[in-house]
């Protein structure tokens, strides 16, 4: 994890890992450095083209993640753009972690879908 320190975004309450980073190396990263759980509530890590892992850094704070990433899959429907690549997502998890699943790997006015996805759920999430 080292080598991929400087690859860490901390945005807001977000702490944004490099792609495909193990949620468990994430999370006990942030553990060893001492990150307060008053001040970064969640971990949003890319895997692969095809996921987004969102999980909670802050236990008692923040949204239940699987509502949350539910609710934005709804949002989206009502994009004309994005609607039918929005209804092949698949989201899996719990309170605490969700996975959303089977992003198209497609453009979209030059931005792929999964960096689409990740922008909005960092805005969402950064305060």
């Amino acid at each position: 994890m080292e080598n991929k320190e400087k690859d860490i975004n901390f945005i807001g309450k977000v702490a944004k890992f490099p792609k495909n980073t193990k949620a468990k190396s994430a999370y006990t990263f942030l553990e060893n450095i001492k990150v307060s759980k008053k001040k970064l509530w969640y971990i949003l890590i890319e895997k692969d083209s095809t996921g987004l892992q969102i999980i909670k850094y802050n236990n008692k704070m923040g949204v239940n993640l699987n509502d949350f990433v539910n609710e934005l899959k709804n949002y989206y429907a009502h994009d004309e753009i994005l609607c039918e690549h929005i209804q092949q997502l698949t989201i899996e998890g719990e309170d605490k972690f969700s996975t959303i699943k089977n992003i198209p790997d497609i453009e979209i006015n030059g931005k792929k879908l999964i960096t689409i996805l990740t922008n909005d759920l960092l805005n969402l999430l950064y305060k």
